[in-house]
């Protein structure tokens, strides 16, 4: 009956879940008004099975989503806010959050792309694991990520921070090189 349960419940989250098209290409692919790009890092010393994201559009991204030598993910999604509500480790062990803690949610603007944080996941111990997540602002390397491989679609649109907490540094690169313009 255990198991019973257990397979209901993994059939019904993933059956109200998507996955995510990941983008390969540096190709601009917004193509409706209320769309924009969610970038996110993902950091971990351990294999990384699924995260869980609530929100307009429910999905999953899996390791298969993240790009061949790269810790960051890229796609367009729908606008609007967004909580990370669970992390499968691998198999057998899986964290859940609470979806009201602010410290896992984030918004998507309107063409954008929206950088919502790093998530950075230690693990320690093989038996009896401990594990520390903390989804982190690391704007500057985000910056460099989409410079290196994604210049097309930088050049195109401008970076948001969406993640926990505020920033400015996006803002302040924006005005930096819009006075450099200028003269």
């Amino acid at each position: 009956m255990r198991r019973l349960l257990l397979l209901s419940c993994a059939l019904l989250l993933s059956a109200c879940s998507s996955k995510v098209t990941n983008i390969k290409e540096d190709r601009d692919t917004l193509s409706k008004a209320d769309e924009g790009y969610l970038l996110i890092g993902i950091e971990t010393n351990r294999s990384l099975k699924a995260i869980y994201i609530d929100g307009p559009k429910s999905l999953v991204l899996t390791a298969k989503d993240i790009r061949s030598g790269s810790n960051y993910i890229l796609a367009n999604l729908p606008l609007g806010d967004y909580t990370i509500t669970r992390l499968n480790l691998n198999r057998y062990s899986y964290l859940e959050f609470d979806n009201d803690e602010e410290s896992w949610q984030f918004t998507l603007s309107a063409k954008k792309i929206n950088y919502v944080g790093h998530l950075d996941i230690s693990t320690i111990g093989f038996w009896y694991t401990r594990s520390h997540i903390v989804l982190e602002n690391r704007s500057s390397e985000a910056l460099q990520y989409m410079e290196q491989n994604f210049p097309t679609i930088l050049s195109g649109r401008s970076l948001n921070y969406g993640g926990p907490g505020e920033d400015s540094f996006f803002d302040y690169l924006e005005q930096t090189f819009s006075q450099q313009e200028a003269k």
